[in-house]
């Protein structure tokens, strides 16, 4: 997808209403009844905040992932987008994303545009409500990575998304030595699963109803 595509396409993108739940049903149907489930028995979840951001690399849309460092926990080395927790200085979860963002992978919090939010997701095994938030920069960001906590930065062309032999089915590990069935999306070797794929799945959905 052209990223002047895109950049014409914004406001056709913030119209589309929230199709999260039709979205994480369609693909992760299983995992999204468990989620919501899981929800309903925790009232007073931890808040969350992560960024997906839209930029051009060669005249093309492209979006940033990243690995998390290997360390002792539920999300060890899982692919994901920049962001995490909410702190109490934090106005509102826009800005937690965008700290987030800043802090991991080195782009200025005031330099993203916003474009809409998605749905929430909730994690289980880690009791976060994970607001997902769109940007775009008219510009490829020259990134630094924050070694603690990063591993590595995935770019991942939209257009790729848009293939349906992104996704598939198969064995993924939990980052707890075990591993589950589940589908998850690929790029560069790297299987994107869980609570991220459910967000590009509605991402990908989103994406799919803007005029071609």
């Amino acid at each position: 997808m052209k990223f002047e595509y895109f950049l014409d396409e914004l406001e056709s993108i913030r119209k589309v209403d929230a199709i999260g739940e039709r979205a994480h049903e369609l693909i992760f149907p299983e995992i999204s009844k468990f989620r919501k489930e899981a929800l309903l028995k925790n009232p007073e979840p931890r808040l969350s905040a992560v960024a997906a951001i839209f930029f051009p690399k060669n005249g093309e849309t492209n979006f940033l992932l990243i690995e998390r460092q290997t360390y002792e926990g539920v999300h060890s080395g899982q692919i994901g987008f920049p962001g995490g927790k909410k702190e109490l200085f934090d106005i509102t979860l826009e800005a937690t994303a965008r700290r987030e963002t800043e802090e991991e992978v080195g782009i200025g919090a005031d330099e993203p545009t916003l474009i809409r939010t998605l749905s929430e997701v909730y994690i289980p095994p880690s009791g976060f409500l994970v607001q997902p938030y769109l940007f775009t920069l008219d510009y490829e960001p020259k990134l630094m990575l924050d070694p603690r906590e990063v591993q590595s930065a995935l770019i991942m062309p939209v257009e790729r998304l848009m293939d349906d032999a992104v996704l598939e089915n198969g064995s993924v590990p939990t980052g707890r030595g075990a591993a589950v069935r589940t589908s998850y999306f690929h790029h560069e070797g790297k299987k994107i699963w869980g609570a991220t794929a459910m967000m590009l799945a509605e991402l990908k959905l989103l994406l799919n109803q803007i005029k071609t």
